[in-house]
């Protein structure tokens, strides 16, 4: 409380105008350990709410008086804070506007409550909800301000993790709607690019290399498309059960050839790590988005540490922020390099915060994993490692079962006439796959809409496979389609496509086969051959 106050203007009753009622003591004499037998002051100093009491009729307004839990709350000594302003409390990030109001209701005579940074002995920072009443004598006279605190840190962390996540929730509501229709526009301009690639002719270098620009620009945005929905948590997940030590194993050519050439990697794998149910593509992209960030944090020289390990989180210590308690199998990225910077940490995950110069990065890696992890069922923690650079772990949470082979793709992708009945809502999207599927060799018929598809399904089922979007108008969605031709036709193959995420579709798709869109023609081409082989076929 700094400052000595001004005596304000008395009126005739001797009371302070403008000023609310305040207690008054008969006996004067400043409150100190030796005059404890005062009832007041001995509850003063049993209480566990820290409480001080300062002078302001000597210079500098200082604490005559604190006690015991003021003293254990701060970290200082008696000796250390008798005779001292409470400024001594204050700090770089101490919030200049709560010390200002405080200063002037000291020198209105006034009482005050707010909540200020303060800092204890050894550094460390605390909130503190600070009362601050003018305590008077029988003849009006101002003797001493008594001042109340409580240290309120683990409630502003709760209310900054809230808007934290409230803010994340609120901007990726805006990105994944963005990111939905993006994909619908990508779509059409992948599409006819591999439709062109097959009709140019091989001695037009020009129109290649303009078709070729086109396509990697488009693949570009499809990647950041796919950052935009991961950070949102509205891209369509499909996991599996899999051991996170096996999948960086497989992934280790990739990862090489993604780091520079002056980036060393090394592994640390716990032995019988546990598994885990995640996106296998989004790992692996996460992954590599962690791995980048360390080589540019770097400047491309350096040591690069992927560790893995079984852990558990519990309510008292979360592992990472909104981490629920329970199993989960950490996968930490660490590097040599400078560091987070502690006023920026906060905002790593923030979708477009980049600390890379301009052009250099879009600043959604780091969101882009934020968003996947925690669709996962997850968290991701950021620090600083003493001694070495930057760490960015991620947490799955154990899954039990056994892990299967995955299975061989088979070598056929065009077709032999079969009928396919494609049900899609968006014009241009409807004619790039009806061009796509002819030209591969199927007879396509085309609905805009699941209602319409299962009007025409009434009188003619004829179809070798049904080839559905999901999110779609007229009250009937791709996947409750599905649904109703599997009760009619149980061996009908079903293949669904989808830009976008919805959780409680996810769940209840999660039974049919799906390729996201963008999806480019081979990819199509091979999804649509397999299901039609079935489980007989070459797989």
């Amino acid at each position: 409380m700094p400052g000595t106050p001004t005596p304000p203007e008395k009126d005739l009753t001797g009371t302070h105008r403008g000023m609310p009622p305040a207690p008054r003591l008969s006996d004067s004499s400043t409150p100190t350990k030796q005059s404890s037998h005062d009832i007041f002051f001995a509850a003063v100093e049993t209480t566990r709410m820290p409480m001080i009491v300062t002078d302001p009729n000597q210079p500098d307004n200082p604490i005559v008086f604190c006690n015991n839990a003021f003293s254990r709350m701060t970290g200082y000594q008696l000796d250390e804070i008798i005779g001292r302003n409470c400024r001594f409390l204050q700090g770089p990030e101490t919030n200049c506007d709560a010390i200002d109001q405080v200063r002037e209701a000291i020198r209105k005579r006034e009482e005050v409550a707010v909540e200020v940074l303060n800092y204890r002995k050894n550094g460390s920072t605390f909130w503190n909800a600070l009362f601050v009443s003018p305590v008077f004598g029988d003849n009006g006279d101002l003797l001493y301000f008594f001042g109340s605190q409580l240290d309120i840190s683990r409630r502003k962390e709760a209310e900054d993790a809230l808007h934290q996540a409230q803010k994340m929730e609120a901007v990726g509501k805006l990105t994944g709607g963005i990111a939905h229709d993006f994909n619908n526009l990508l779509q059409v301009v992948l599409g006819y690019v591999d439709m062109l690639e097959g009709r140019i002719d091989p001695s037009d270098r020009a129109s290649r290399r303009a078709v070729e620009a086109i396509g990697t620009a488009a693949n570009r945005g499809a990647t950041l498309t796919q950052q935009l929905l991961a950070f949102a948590r509205k891209q369509e997940l499909r996991d599996r059960l899999l051991n996170l030590n096996t999948l960086i194993t497989d992934f280790g050519a990739i990862i090489e050839r993604n780091v520079a050439d002056g980036v060393t990697i090394r592994r640390h794998f716990q032995d019988e790590l546990w598994n885990c149910r995640v996106d296998p593509v989004q790992a692996e992209m996460a992954l590599l988005n962690l791995l980048s960030n360390a080589s540019d944090a770097m400047d491309g020289q350096g040591e690069v540490t992927i560790e893995t390990e079984n852990v558990v989180s519990t309510a008292d210590q979360p592992l990472a922020p909104g981490l629920e308690p329970g199993e989960y199998i950490r996968l930490a990225v660490t590097d040599t390099g400078r560091g987070f910077d502690q006023s920026q940490i906060d905002r790593v995950f923030d979708p477009f915060f980049s600390t890379k110069e301009v052009g250099k990065g879009t600043g959604l890696g780091l969101s882009m994993v934020y968003g996947f992890v925690r669709q996962s069922g997850g968290g991701v923690l950021a620090e600083n490692v003493e001694g070495q650079g930057a760490r960015v772990a991620m947490f799955f949470p154990r899954a039990r079962g056994i892990v299967e082979p995955e299975k061989l793709q088979t070598s056929e992708t065009r077709g032999q006439g079969e009928r396919i009945l494609m049900v899609e809502d968006q014009e241009e999207i409807a004619q790039l796959g009806r061009a796509i599927l002819e030209d591969l060799g199927y007879d396509v018929v085309h609905c805009p809409s699941a209602s319409k598809a299962i009007d025409l399904l009434d009188h003619d089922s004829d179809f070798r496979l049904i080839f559905t979007d999901i999110v779609m108008p007229g009250g009937i969605n791709g996947v409750e389609l599905a649904k109703e031709v599997r009760r009619r036709m149980p061996a009908m193959p079903i293949l669904l496509t989808t830009g976008y995420s919805d959780r409680a579709l996810d769940a209840e798709s999660a039974a049919f086969d799906l390729v996201r869109k963008p999806y480019r023609r081979a990819e199509l081409a091979q999804r649509i051959r397999t299901l039609l082989e079935g489980p007989n076929g070459v797989v």
